[in-house]
């Protein structure tokens, strides 16, 4: 290969960006950037410094792209794809900024051009909210709520779909939000003005994909399938909330009861993905924005401005977000690190009339039940107890059976009236969110050593006895099979979450102490074994055992040491 030639003046593209070329043709500048080397231009005044590399591979890539551009006959129509392309090419400065300098490919996970979604769903690429920010002019410190493009990741009819889904499934045990209000505010397509509304319904209907995947949603035979696409549609739905919310920097100035809503079903979304870093974080983003909102009733003269069902709405959302809160702190061993909502009733703000009448009474129980949840035990489990001479002063003996018997008294399953105001699906998760319950706060006594040890342990301290452990599991998988599987997966894989953990427990203390399955499995038909193979049943069940709770529980009950 011949030498380059040296030409006498500096290239072009060295030239524009203001630095030394060694005037060879190519020059070693442009070979190591892999630019066009030329000597085309004329010469000019010498203009501003700068480095402007990528405005040379852009006006490079632009060059290049032009000449292949299809010539369309004029008694043609352009297709939108064609416009788009065509767009791409033009020098009209009147073009949006977008559509002449594309936006890079959004992170792989969130891309949803890699994939076809099912046909109750189809998914198309979407414009960035910042993108179209440029060229609708929208202001950083005072943006306009209508000033960022609806996403076209479904159709109307599809929107509405999944909001149908979320009230007809999850609404009863998850009641924040007032259906005739919202689907008034749906149909009216203010989704498509209020980036704030926008995000909510994109976020609600990302949750609804996520959260209950039942049989219904898909046959046997694809399962897995479906659940990968339902779950890149969510994200992509997900990621188009946060750029519209997020092109309004100041949203939590003063922020709206969509933006409290939007942050919490980011957060069930995330948990749903098993991403529990940015699920914490869009939780506590949730309980500040509701603290900002006054929710706690806090805020002087809101409760007379506002209409009944707001005020109802409110409380809900008030008491939803605390007993959340407290719950993925045990759950994920997170500290309340500042004043947050408090798990009771806030009789000032509630509303005289309810529009949630039929889940009334299934929240109310749930607030009752997590309070024992306070900032003292999420130090002692999170192991910041205050000690003296080694010993907590913040659990005793006493005030754990205190805790037991009102997280007892809160509910009863076997008294509650299958046709009574509470569904199968409320049910459940009361039930199953007691007997956690009962199992953190054994599990609790079991690092603070107060649980009593000897067999012979008397009926009244059957809570601080170390077989307590056993008597929670086998009440849980009794309560399990008096529910519909139906009921369980509405709830998503929290769920199982918590029956994992309350097998578990049995698992490791049948390790610790083998001598206490041997005395059990006299008194008791079936074994606390056999209890733990029905766990596996209905772990395996659920999604048809897609889920990440099902192998780890299998693989600590095959290492249990033989039945002495």
């Amino acid at each position: 290969m011949s030498s380059p030639t040296t030409r006498d003046r500096t290239c072009d593209q060295c030239s524009f960006r203001k630095v030394k070329c060694d005037r060879k043709y190519p020059c070693g500048k442009c070979q190591s950037l892999s630019f066009a080397c030329s000597y085309d231009k004329p010469r000019r005044k010498k203009g501003p410094t700068g480095k402007r590399i990528g405005q040379i591979r852009s006006e490079t890539t632009t060059q290049s792209l032009r000449q292949l551009t299809p010539v369309t006959p004029p008694e043609e129509s352009p297709s939108p794809k064609d416009t788009v392309e065509l767009a791409y090419f033009t020098s009209d400065p009147r073009t949006p900024l977008s559509l002449i300098c594309p936006q890079p490919a959004p992170d792989p996970v969130f891309n949803v051009s890699s994939f076809s979604v099912s046909s109750y769903l189809p998914v198309a690429p979407y414009l960035s909210a910042s993108a179209q920010s440029i060229s609708t002019g929208l202001s950083l410190l005072q943006p306009s709520a209508s000033s960022v493009a609806w996403p076209a990741l479904a159709t109307d009819e599809e929107i509405e779909s999944l909001i149908n889904a979320y009230f007809s499934r999850i609404e009863k045990f998850l009641p924040v939000i007032s259906k005739p209000t919202f689907l008034a505010r749906l149909h009216a397509q203010e989704h498509t003005r209020n980036i704030h509304f926008g995000a909510l319904v994109l976020t609600m209907c990302a949750f609804t994909l996520l959260q209950p995947i039942m049989k219904q949603d898909s046959s046997e035979s694809n399962d897995n399938r479906v659940y990968k696409e339902r779950m890149q549609t969510a994200q992509s739905m997900m990621a188009a909330a946060v750029s519209m919310r997020d092109s309004d920097t100041a949203f939590a100035e003063n922020p709206s009861l969509d933006s409290v809503l939007m942050s919490f079903f980011l957060f069930s979304c995330f948990f749903n993905c098993q991403m529990h870093h940015a699920a914490w974080f869009r939780l506590q983003e949730a309980v500040t924005l509701a603290e900002i909102m006054g929710l706690q009733g806090k805020r002087d003269g809101w409760k007379e401005i506002l209409t009944d069902e707001e005020r109802e709405q409110r409380t809900r959302v008030y008491w939803v977000l605390a007993v959340t809160e407290r719950a993925y702190a045990l759950q994920r061993h997170h500290s309340l690190i500042r004043t947050s909502p408090s798990p009771c009733k806030p009789a000032s703000v509630l509303a005289p009339n309810l529009f949630f009448s039929l889940s009334a009474s299934g929240l109310d129980t749930m607030v009752e039940l997590y309070k024992v949840v306070d900032a003292d035990l999420i130090d002692c489990w999170n192991g910041r107890c205050s000690t003296v001479d080694g010993t907590c002063t913040k659990l005793s003996a006493e005030r754990a059976a205190s805790m037991h018997k009102l997280v007892a008294d809160a509910y009863d399953h076997d008294a509650i009236n299958p046709g009574g105001t509470l569904d199968e699906s409320q049910r459940a998760d009361l039930a199953i969110s007691q007997q956690w319950l009962h199992n953190r706060l054994w599990q609790l006594c079991l690092s603070h050593g107060v649980l009593i040890v000897d067999p012979t342990t008397s009926a009244d301290q059957r809570e601080l006895s170390l077989t307590y452990a056993c008597d929670i599991a086998r009440n849980t998988i009794r309560i399990c099979r008096s529910l519909s599987m139906e009921s369980m997966e509405v709830h998503g894989i929290g769920i199982m979450e918590k029956l994992y953990d309350i097998a578990s427990s049995v698992v490791g203390l049948i390790s610790c102490f083998p001598w206490i399955e041997g005395q059990r499995n006299r008194e008791l038909l079936p074994s606390d074994r056999e209890i733990l193979n029905q766990y596996i049943a209905v772990l395996a069940t659920f999604r048809g055992g897609q889920h990440p709770y099902l192998v780890p529980l299998m693989t600590e009950i095959t290492g249990l040491p033989p039945v002495a």
